[in-house]
Order: structure tokens, then sequence, then C-alpha cells
């Protein structure tokens, strides 16, 4: 009779031993490496060890970040080795780093409609390293700066011509603004910038331009802020010629004009020029336009007395309403009485002469002893400033 074998000590002691080596491996898992933690860094000694970690500002792949968003890049558990930000018009950002060497910012305003690479590294007291790379998107600018330039393109303009850059907003920034606006010439000159308002800036040579001369202007605007909310977009350039000189010298006191032409006297004309109670402004004006065949009213002017008069040969001085004119009606005091409502008056052949050898950018200067100072904003009323008062309108005087 066959009898069933039972399990020998040799097998018990097998199925022991692999319960027991099961139960070890389990134990195993659950307490860890003794080398690091993910969780807790790594351990050396008993001493657990803080990597090093990276957070940057602001979040990495965001996009329309506005332009006064803060740049930040901070390491928590180490410092701080490399901070490179390049982003705008392909220029690296300054930024500051803390005493600690744990926290970086940047040091100006973020460039509109632009992609910006955040490069990062980091180190702790063990010497370990990591790096962290982000980038982010700039929304496009708020309020775009433009300039409106005079002279024009191509212009042919008299020796006192300004150079005129409105704005179409206002210019917090006027350094910045100011920096980018270079100006170069055939002849060497000396030239400054003038604010006249947020919106409007001058320039102008210390004396008149030289003539027969070339002028660019340069206005590199693009990536430029003009304020938080203000960008130029575009650059902008112009370049004008300067004509001979001709520079007509009124002197109300004799009831002459002097015309010089390439400094020589061309020719004296006899004049009036405004009456008590509508005195001719005193100072250097420039020629604003060439006019034929103007019409005068009493109403233009607010006059008491009704006129309506048509002048053949006008050349405008000022945006009140100066003009250099002819004026036949007043020919019996041209030279010897001033009884206009504040224009210089002469007789047709000599306007006529006048108005063909000006230019708009000529300058006059008129002796008024009696009448009220040029406005600087009355036309372009830039000469009558002295060039120290004049550089002292400059943002980077």
């Amino acid at each position: 009779m066959n009898r069933r074998r039972r399990p020998g000590p040799s097998a018990r002691l097998i199925g022991f031993l692999v319960v027991m080596l099961a139960a070890a491996l389990v134990a195993g898992c659950e307490s860890g490496s003794p080398k690091e933690s993910p969780r807790n860094g790594n351990v050396e000694n008993g001493v657990t060890r803080q990597s090093p970690r990276i957070i940057i500002t602001p979040a990495d792949n965001s996009v329309e970040v506005l332009l006064t968003s803060p740049v930040r890049v901070s390491a928590n558990g180490g410092t701080l080795t490399k901070v490179q930000v390049i982003g705008g018009p392909g220029r690296s950002v300054k930024g500051t780093l803390n005493a600690a060497r744990s926290e970086w910012k940047a040091s100006r305003l973020l460039f509109p409609d632009s992609v910006y690479r955040v490069d990062a590294e980091a180190t702790n007291a063990a010497g370990e390293r990591v790096t962290r790379t982000q980038t982010f998107s700039t929304v496009r600018a708020p309020k775009v700066l433009a300039a409106d330039i005079t002279p024009s393109e191509g212009d042919s303009v008299g020796v006192a011509m300004p150079i005129a850059v409105k704005f179409n907003e206002p210019v917090k920034d006027r350094a910045a603004v100011e920096r980018v606006l270079q100006v170069t010439t055939t002849k060497p000159i000396e030239g400054a910038w003038h604010w006249l308002n947020p919106k409007e800036v001058h320039y102008r040579p210390r004396t008149y331009w030289p003539a027969q001369s070339k002028v660019t202007l340069t206005a590199n605007l693009r990536n430029v802020s003009a304020s938080a909310d203000t960008w130029g977009t575009t650059n902008l350039r112009r370049t004008f010629s300067i004509t001979n000189s001709v520079v007509t010298k009124v002197d109300l006191t004799t009831h002459e004009a002097k015309t010089y032409i390439d400094g020589r006297l061309a020719r004296t004309i006899p004049v009036t020029g405004g009456k008590p109670g509508w005195d001719t402004r005193n100072g250097i004006k420039v020629i604003l336009d060439k006019e034929e065949n103007k019409l005068f009213t009493n109403e233009m002017i607010g006059a008491a007395e009704s006129y309506r008069l048509y002048s053949k040969w006008a050349l405008r001085v000022t945006l009140s309403g100066e003009f250099l004119h002819t004026a036949s009606w007043s020919t019996g005091s041209q030279g010897n009485a001033n009884v206009s409502h504040g224009c210089v008056g002469m007789n047709t052949e000599n306007s006529a002469w006048l108005w063909k050898v000006s230019h708009v950018g000529d300058p006059v200067e008129v002796k008024s002893p009696t009448g009220g100072p040029m406005e600087l904003t009355n036309g372009y009323g830039d000469w009558n400033l002295t060039w120290e008062e004049w550089k002292a309108g400059s943002a980077l005087s």
C-alpha cells in the first residue's frame, strides 16, 4: 500500500526562509534610501541637506505680461550665481541682487510686444548647483508714441528754422526720448534741444544754421518708453536743406527794414509798424508761411474800426497774425510813422521783392521798443532765449 509522505524539515525550512525574505523586502521598501529623499533633499552623516530651488516671476510661458510687471528671480536654499534676462530689442535687462544674493530684481520696465528668456543658476553651501530657464512674452504697448516733425523730408528752409518735434502723447521721461533724437549736419554747429511743454521739443543751433548746409534728424523712438504706458514703435528720419542766408532787420524807430542776403545789405525798405495800442511785438521772429492775395479784416484781430484789405504779398511771422506785407493804403506813412494794427507794411514793389527773396524759416529781427516781447510759442520765438536759457530747457543739460 502506498502512503502520502509528509513534508520533511527541509521543506518547512525553505518556506520559512521565503516568508522572512519577503518581509525583509517589504520593510526595506518602506524605510527608504539612506542617501537621498525626494522630499527633504540629501542626507549626509545624518544631516539633511536642502537642494537649491529657483523661482522665477513671471511664470514660465506667460503671455501678455504687463510692462510694469516685476521680473524677479529668487533662490531658496542657496544663493544666485547667475541671472541673465534677454528680450526686447535684443538687449540684456539689468537688475540688482540683494545682499544675501538670494533675490534678483529687474531695474527697468519691460519692452512691449517682446519675448523674454530668463536663465538662472544657484548653488548651496555644499556646492550643489541647479539651473532653470523660463520664457514669457509681453503685451503690446497700451499707447503708441507718434511724432510729427518740422521741417518735412526734403524741405529747403531758412537759417532760423528750428526743428520741431510734436508728440501725440505727453512725455514723462524726457531724458529717454531726447537721448534718441540725434541731429547731424554737413557743417559743424553747436546745438541743443529745449522742451516747450510735455508734448513738444525744439532744436536750434547756438547761432543761425550755416547757409547751404544739410541737416538730418534721426529719431530712434522704437522701444523707447515715454511713460509707463506709452512707447515708441517706429524709428523716424528727416533730412532737409538750409537755403542761402536772408535776414531782415526791422527798426520801427527809424521805420526801415534792411534785408541782408548772405551777410550783405541787399535793400533798405521804408515801412510802417503797429500804432499805439497795436504795437508790433519786439524780438526775433521766423517766417512761418508765404501767402499771396491775403485778406485782412478787423474781425481777425478784434479791431473796432471796420476794414477789408487785400494784400498781394504777405509773409506770416506769428500765429496771432503779424505779417510783413503789401500795404498800398499806408504808403504815405511808410518811412515816417507807425499806423498799422501790428503788421509791418510796405509798398507793392518792395513787398514783392522781399516775398520773392525770402524763405519759410528766415529770421525777421524786429526792434519795437514800445511793443511787448515776442512769445516763445507764438510761432517760433526760439531765438529770443539766450543760449544759456535755451540749454536749460534740455532734459539732458
